[in-house]
């Protein structure tokens, strides 16, 4: 493993240069789906007052915008995002930034918390947030609200509806710029599911282990 890192760490996403122009076409391609909105189920059905918005022919939440502006990028990237949450972006950023005024357009802030309701199940980490830094202070670039939109926030920091005693955690995507995309935490391997067992197995794994959580700020 070690051998293949330093196989990648030799490519041309490790020149100083070529990070930064895909730096900026990552915050370019988010900018991309300004106005598309969070989820279909938040917006009118009704036939006489049907939304536009219902209709509309992509939604993306906080860590669906992440992963469709990677998924678009991946042959710049030379990586395939899983379909996991940001519970798992999370996990597969170990640059850690300490300091606000050393975030660069495309790094991530990540949002911990604890959800109001106890019937919502637990976010590994407790991670139930993340949006893309835009580069002009503390604007980002997200999906943050239900019956919201993508589009620029003025600031990372929100008092969310469903969690409280929140946390932001600072991440480097450099580590995706280098073309490497694997989990660095011990606890979470993130791998895909081999077999299909049935509903009721014991084998089953756990579902966010499957499939992409829909977060709700």
């Amino acid at each position: 493993e070690e051998r293949k890192m330093r196989k990648r760490c030799k490519n041309k996403n490790v020149d100083s240069a070529h990070m930064e122009r895909l730096r900026i076409k990552f915050v370019e391609q988010a900018k991309k789906y300004f106005g598309v909105p969070y989820a279909k189920k938040y917006w009118s059905a009704d036939s006489k007052y049907c939304s536009p918005e219902y209709n509309s022919p992509i939604f993306l939440d906080c860590c669906g915008l992440v992963r469709q502006v990677l998924r678009d990028l991946k042959k710049e990237f030379r990586f395939k995002i899983g379909p996991w949450n940001q519970a798992y972006m999370f996990d597969t950023l170990p640059i850690i930034i300490d300091k606000e005024e050393d975030m660069r357009p495309g790094d991530l802030v990540f949002m911990s918390g604890l959800y109001t309701n106890k019937k919502n199940k637990k976010q590994r980490h407790n991670m139930t947030h993340v949006e893309i830094w835009y580069g002009d202070g503390p604007k980002t670039i997200g999906s943050r609200w239900n019956n919201g939109k993508v589009q620029i926030f003025d600031s990372y920091r929100f008092q969310a509806k469903s969690f409280h005693s929140e946390e932001y955690y600072f991440r480097s995507i450099d580590t995706w710029l280098r073309g490497i995309c694997k989990s660095f935490c011990p606890q979470h391997p993130w791998r895909r599911s081999k077999h299909k067992p049935g509903k009721k197995s014991i084998f089953k794994p756990d579902d966010d282990e499957l499939i992409e959580e829909d977060e709700k700020a």
